[in-house]
């Protein structure tokens, strides 16, 4: 052979290929199929050619040993195998399928392809904006594809690229140029406003830049309306702004969470269901792809954003300046497959898998820190290290004396003696089983009454409380106030509150020990509203991997349980027996040979119980059986959020909820005028927004929300997409709006 020199064999003869030798020619990139001395074909050197896989499915065909067709070409078995197959069945259609692989179901289409670049020049030129969107609808409408703006960016990129150098090659070819500006006083059919970019335009330009860079923003001085979804969530502009603000580069990315947050969207799938173009209007920026914004969130969270978003919660209610808090865990029944610890979910009564959150609340009732962890380490355990995070991300000197309100879920001597000890930290819980009957009138040492308003501030009902003041017999250290309470309706009930701090007044701790339902309800508020109950990513870690982060406890082994549980049911029994002998001695023959029976089993146990280890290490015990802890990284980010968001709705519900003094429904019509949708009016150096909410609005009502919004306008609100407009709210009048279809836009006057 001539050519031998150039060529290098990757598949020989054997048992089962007596006849097929293949050379891989290496200059001409092309393979040489020898049937025995004769060359019998040229076939490409490519792996995606049809003429390359049609060798290798002949040659499966004919036998040839599947590992040395593996071992030369790199196919898969089963790939081959289905080659083959697909050659043996005579069908041409299903040949195509099979050697076209995963590419034929591609939605980019050869036809797609061939239309996109010959519609592009003439939807760019007319719409620059959003010409992905309408790319896209027109791939929708002829070939009934949906494409996803991501898939088509790519060929819209490098088409554009090309426009552009067109465009500026026949710029560079005019001799005289000049520029043409569109007149401010032209038809009010034109379309001024400025559109948002598409998409990776979106993400790039801010609205602010676009308006800059319009030839029509510093010589039209008309006002430009259009119709918006969600504008009252601008109620909020402040709030967003300030968050933006702490957040540097991201802070675009934040304010659009938040903003999704106040508007229902309680997690990143649900932010489906906004509308992203009137998101764009108001905050300059978003991203409306979920998959990006998932990256966005996990690269975050591994950044320090969650402590500077959870401290500036805490500003935002003033936490530095308080000095009691409520402290509670709040557990998530975990539904998964993960193997995760078990714990007590409260909600649903029993003990099973759980994420828990500690919760801390000001003595208002507003939240303002949460950390995430499961059930290794129990209240007791991890309180005092959730403590000293909190005055770290607050930035409360130690010196500071703070005082936390807790369940019975932090009882305990050692506890109690370990606060006691710290001159700067106090606690007031309730006592556990506390026995009644040890009341003495003449030992009251104090009385009072609490209000507490119902529908409205006038709607008051009054509690009276009776108190006794004595040290705590378990421990002479802790102050037991034994307390008597009478509601409206004549019932009375006796309970005992614990503290450390001698000091406090008595009516003082009583109050804060019976308000603790404030930070009850607002767990129930924080799941239905703000979705604090998402466990917003299933990402786990392996305790494999925790094993320097996490401190060693030992726990009773599981072999001495059983054992243990099993002689507690013996001796049940053996107790019965012994009973039953005491009372009627003699009456059952059988009694005795079943006691002394017993009698040895348990003396047995109790020898097997001492040769059996008692004490394991927990933390080798979660390693060996595979246990995980969910990685709440991502879920703290979104939670200080969720929580920023809580505590700006009610700073914005209070002097509506004074002016409206309904406490029934304050909470839902605010919400809804916080949703609404509306009119925007842009002019240049500020923006009007009228607000038409569903709700059905009395005259007294109307009254209410025109005053509440000039409160609002008298502070000067700016609008957070970066223009630094100033915000005028106005109550909508359906009556006074005049609509007509000007290029497809609404515009009202």
């Amino acid at each position: 052979m001539k050519q031998g020199i150039y060529l290098q064999q990757i598949l020989g003869i054997d048992k089962r290929n007596p006849c097929f030798t293949i050379c891989r020619n290496v200059r001409a990139k092309c393979l040489h199929v020898y049937y025995g001395g004769e060359l019998f074909e040229k076939v490409p050197d490519d792996r995606n050619h049809p003429e390359y896989k049609l060798m290798v499915a002949r040659l499966h065909n004919a036998g040839v040993k599947d590992v040395s067709l593996k071992k030369a070409f790199g196919s898969d078995r089963k790939t081959m195998g289905r080659w083959g197959d697909a050659l043996k069945s005579g069908d041409p259609e299903l040949l195509v399928r099979v050697l076209a692989g995963r590419g034929l179901h591609r939605k980019l289409t050869p036809e797609i392809r061939a239309f996109t670049r010959m519609r592009f020049r003439s939807v760019y030129e007319e719409n620059p904006y959003s010409y992905n969107r309408q790319m896209r609808a027109e791939i929708k409408e002829i070939f009934g594809e949906s494409v996803c703006p991501e898939t088509i960016r790519p060929l819209l990129k490098k088409m554009k690229e090309q426009w552009k150098e067109g465009v500026q090659a026949k710029t560079e070819k005019r001799e005289n140029g000049c520029e043409c500006c569109l007149d401010a006083e032209g038809d009010s059919d034109e379309k001024n406003e400025v559109l948002v970019p598409e998409t990776a335009e979106r993400e790039r330009m801010s609205v602010s830049d676009i308006r800059q860079q319009s030839p029509v923003s510093d010589v039209s001085s008309k006002a430009v309306v259009r119709f918006d979804h969600h504008l009252g969530v601008l109620l909020f502009s402040d709030v967003l702004l300030r968050v933006e603000a702490i957040m540097k580069q991201q802070g675009w990315l934040v304010k659009q969470w938040l903003a999704a947050i106040l508007l229902g969207a309680v997690n990143i799938e649900q932010s489906k269901l906004l509308d992203f173009d009137s998101l764009d209007d108001m905050l300059g920026k978003t991203l409306c792809c979920h998959h990006p914004q998932r990256l966005q969130l996990s690269a975050m969270a591994s950044t320090q954003a969650a402590e500077q978003l959870l401290a500036f919660n805490a500003g935002l209610v003033n936490a530095q300046g308080c000095s009691d808090f409520y402290y509670d865990p709040h557990a998530k029944h975990y539904t998964g497959q993960l193997k995760i610890l078990k714990g007590w979910c409260g909600s649903k009564h029993f003990a099973d898998k759980a994420l828990y959150m500690d919760f801390i609340h000001t003595s208002d009732g507003h939240p303002v820190h949460i950390t995430h962890t499961d059930n290794y380490q129990d209240l007791r355990q991890r309180f005092c290290k959730t403590i000293r995070a909190f005055r770290s991300s607050l930035s409360i000197d130690k010196q500071d004396v703070l005082t936390f309100v807790l369940d019975r879920g932090i009882f305990g001597r050692e506890i109690f003696q370990g606060i006691v000890a710290d001159a700067h930290l106090h606690v007031i819980t309730w006592e556990k089983n506390y026995k009644q009957g040890t009341w003495d009138e003449k030992k009251v040492n104090g009385a009072f009454v609490m209000e507490h308003c119902r529908n409205r501030v006038e709607d008051v009902k009054k509690y009276s409380f009776k108190y006794m003041d004595q040290d705590w017999e378990k421990d002479p250290a802790m102050r037991l106030l034994r307390v008597r309470t009478t509601n409206p309706k004549g019932r009375t009930i006796e309970l005992g509150v614990l503290s450390d701090d001698r000091e406090r007044p008595a009516e003082e701790v009583i109050r804060l020990m019976f308000r603790r339902w404030i930070q009850e309800n607002d767990f129930k508020y924080l799941d239905k509203h703000f979705g604090i109950n998402q466990i917003t990513s299933y990402v786990s870690i392996p305790y494999r991997q925790l094993k320097e982060q996490v401190e060693n406890k030992q726990m009773k082994s599981g072999e001495y349980k059983a054992l243990e549980k099993e002689r507690q049911v013996l001796r049940a029994r053996l107790k019965t027996l012994l009973f039953q002998e005491y009372q009627k001695p003699g009456k059952n023959a059988q009694r005795p040979e079943q006691i002394k029976e017993l009698t040895l089993q348990d003396k047995r146990l109790t020898e097997k119980m001492e040769q059996t280890q008692k004490q394991v290490s927990r933390l080798d015990y979660l390693i060996k059986e595979n246990y995980r802890r969910l990685d709440t990284s991502s879920k703290k980010l979104m939670d200080a959020l969720k929580l920023i968001a809580r505590n700006a709705f009610y700073q914005a519900l209070t002097p509506f909820k004074k002016m409206y003094n309904n406490y029934r429904d304050d909470h839902a019509i605010f919400r809804n005028l916080s949703r609404s949708d509306g009119f925007m009016i842009t002019r240049s150096d500020e923006v009007e927004i009228h607000l038409f909410p569903t709700a059905h609005y009395r005259p007294g009502l109307r009254i209410i929300v025109k005053e509440l919004f000039d409160r609002i306008n008298a502070t000067g609100p700016r609008i957070p997409d970066g223009s630094d407009r100033r915000i005028c709210f106005r109550l909508g009048e359906k009556t006074g709006i005049r609509l007509a279809n000007a290029k497809g836009h609404f515009r009202g006057i």
